[in-house]
């Protein structure tokens, strides 16, 4: 089942996607507009979601932005430590703008070689053709 325009909408939703060195991406949307390739299989995203939040910390997680008093960084810190690179939307209050942050950083980041191959098969419809490595924000565009 696809992921409708209205769930995407109203719903902050935690996808991911790969970067051209097959490091993994943790995305939440907060209310924006998914790539075609996640809003396709509501079910493919929920085996991703449960087997990253299933994972056991692999590291420590490096904030990459300057927190703000009264927000909560939990679940980008959970998934930086589980190895995923962790971004936030910029602005929350505009379905339509792609921007995300840098939020939280792996100190050692999970590879999709690391992964069962039906989930990395998954990741690869989700690429970033480059590396997520130095980057402080994207775009879904960035995205194919």
């Amino acid at each position: 089942m696809c992921i409708s325009d209205i769930d995407q909408e109203i719903s902050d939703i935690d996808w991911f996607a790969a970067d051209k060195d097959g490091r993994i991406l943790h995305l939440a949307s907060a209310g924006g507009v998914l790539p075609e390739s996640v809003a396709a299989s509501q079910q493919n995203l929920l085996l991703l979601h449960q087997y990253f939040l299933e994972l056991p910390e692999a590291g420590t997680a490096i904030m990459a932005i300057e927190p703000k008093s009264g927000i909560r960084y939990d679940s980008f810190l959970r998934y930086a430590r589980r190895g995923l690179y962790s971004f936030d939307k910029v602005d929350l209050h505009n379905r339509l703008d792609s921007r995300y942050q840098l939020v939280a950083r792996p100190a050692v980041p999970l590879l999709l070689t690391e992964l069962p191959p039906e989930l990395a098969q998954l990741l690869h419809r989700t690429q970033l053709p480059g590396s997520v490595a130095n980057l402080a924000g994207l775009q879904v565009a960035d995205i194919t």
